[in-house]
């Protein structure tokens, strides 16, 4: 695979002083073609046609591309709107061109944490750039997000997830519908454990573990920051069974290929999954994968659950480091309990 360098290389370098403006909208259209392959770096670099920017932008976003459509479409409108704003490209914008960029979205009135969002999106575009060697210093490196006086925050954007009696409808018209055991047990999955698409469709059976007596996935999350997933009591029962049908290799993926149980299936794959589904049953074109690991912060959240336990299901914290830090035995329930019939916490209806 082609590294950023390599790729920034197959185009000429543009002249600071004659700055062609970017295209949020162009940019997009290329994204969405290279879903289609499987080497994007090798795509991007066929493209004559795009400026060396644009294909830093598109090696970006497919790297950090989780089934959010959504969430890259907000990475481009903001790298594209600083670089447009400052008029360079990536390796010659300063911290000065960012701060100033930063301070123009605080005179538009944009409130504290729609900058915060900026921020944090630019921050993952140069980091990625500076720990790939595009790029010599991050102009990043020492801007700081602003706290809003909240406290703590809630893991998930809420405006991108279902409600709860949309989840039982949903379930409901699957099992009506007669979707394969897979699907209806991969989408309870997501919404149950929070986990990212790419993380679910990654686990093997080998990573379901017993932990002071109850059944976990280990899963391998970003950064390679590595944390336990509680499986509430209707994805343990469900595993149990679907094991049955498929299998239990310890290498053999879970959530496998319908025809080919070894095959794993990719997030591509899952992201059309949810799409069918989702169209088909709910008129909900919009939703992605992603969609259900915010709903189930939302719906923790709803029932009580600390939010110190679903930023460590979030895999934003160590579970570990999270229960030597806070009260520890209010945290020893994982968040996920909050799914089981005798938890005090009132539980989504079960779906047979």
């Amino acid at each position: 695979m082609a590294t950023l360098p390599e790729v920034i290389s197959n185009g000429e370098l543009p002249v600071l002083d004659d700055w062609e403006p970017l295209s949020r909208k162009r940019i997009l259209r290329y994204f969405d073609r290279s879903l289609e392959y499987a080497d994007v770096s090798a795509y991007v670099s066929a493209q004559g046609e795009l400026l060396p920017d644009e294909r830093i932008i598109l090696v970006f976003l497919n790297a950090v591309y989780t089934q959010s459509l959504a969430t890259v479409e907000l990475y481009c409108r903001y790298v594209v709107e600083l670089l447009n704003y400052a008029r360079k490209p990536s390796f010659s914008v300063t911290a000065r061109d960012v701060e100033s960029y930063i301070r123009q979205c605080r005179m538009k009135g944009l409130k504290p944490r729609s900058v915060n969002t900026i921020i944090g999106a630019l921050k993952s575009y140069f980091k990625r750039l500076a720990d790939t060697g595009a790029i010599a210093l991050n102009p990043t490196a020492f801007i700081k997000k602003r706290k809003d006086g909240a406290g703590i925050s809630l893991p998930g954007n809420l405006t991108h997830s279902l409600s709860e009696s949309e989840m039982l409808l949903l379930f409901d018209r699957l099992a009506e519908h007669g979707a394969p055991r897979r699907d209806i047990l991969l989408l309870k999955t997501l919404f149950m454990t929070g986990l990212r698409g790419e993380e679910a469709v990654s686990l093997c059976w080998k990573d379901v573990t017993v932990w002071q007596g109850q059944r976990y996935f280990n899963v391998l999350g970003k950064g390679s920051k590595e944390r336990r997933i509680y499986l509430p009591d209707e994805i343990d029962e469900g595993l149990n069974e679907y094991g049955k049908l498929t299998g239990t290799s310890p290498n053999q993926p879970i959530f496998g290929n319908l025809r080919k149980p070894s095959r794993r299936i990719g997030r591509h794959a899952l992201y059309h999954m949810v799409k069918k589904w989702l169209t088909t049953l709910m008129n909900r074109p919009d939703v992605s994968p992603h969609w259900f690991r915010h709903s189930c912060f939302t719906y923790l959240a709803s029932k009580g659950v600390r939010l110190e336990s679903i930023q460590a299901l979030a895999g934003h914290a160590s579970i570990d480091t999270t229960m030597l830090y806070n009260e520890a035995a209010q945290l020893m329930v994982p968040a996920g309990t909050a799914f089981n019939k005798s938890h005090s916490y009132e539980p989504i209806k079960r779906i047979e």
